[in-house]
């Protein structure tokens, strides 16, 4: 987790120190494009976040019926994706942060961290995909094992596009 707040604090100071006039100007044309494209890149991330949002609330809604072994188990479901929350929150800011950087040598650098914290990310939502399986396996409330799959779903496509965000960079 220090490590983490190491990484965040390391960009803010980056995007910071970095001032519009160091920036080389790109003609419009170049811009629109590209700029429509990050912008493309951030609403997903808030939108995978936001599904991920109703369906642990809708899964918590659905345990609080339950008893047992059962609430239990829909609980940690719910838990992998209030993970994956938190996963999508990180990647959104350092992507932002990233996005906004205009000296070439700070954003050369901070692509590197980028791409590890991506690799990270993606790596623990599929940890989370199979956290979530081991989970369904053990449900024999169907709400449970819909909602479930629905969730598991959901982390696998934010893994997804992590990925895609990560090649992107390259």
């Amino acid at each position: 987790m220090l490590r983490f707040i190491k990484v965040a604090i390391m960009l803010a100071v980056f995007a910071s120190c970095c001032y519009p006039q160091d920036a080389v100007p790109k003609s419009n044309q170049q811009d629109a494009p590209e700029i429509a494209a990050k912008k493309a890149v951030l609403v997903d991330l808030v939108a995978r976040k936001n599904n991920l949002i109703a369906q642990s609330d809708d899964m918590a809604s659905i345990a609080n019926s339950l008893n047992g072994s059962e609430f239990n188990n829909a609980m940690s479901i719910s838990d992998h994706a209030q993970h994956g929350m938190i996963y999508l929150d990180a990647v959104y800011w350092f992507v932002g942060t990233y996005d906004r950087m205009q000296c070439v040598e700070d954003k050369n650098f901070a692509k590197a961290v980028l791409q590890d914290r991506l690799g990270f990310y993606a790596h623990l939502l599929d940890i989370a995909v199979d956290q979530t399986n081991g989970h369904l396996g053990l449900t024999r409330v169907p709400a449970v094992a819909q909602q479930g799959q629905r969730i598991r779903d959901e982390l696998r496509a934010a893994k997804v596009k992590l990925d895609e965000i990560a090649a992107s960079l390259n």
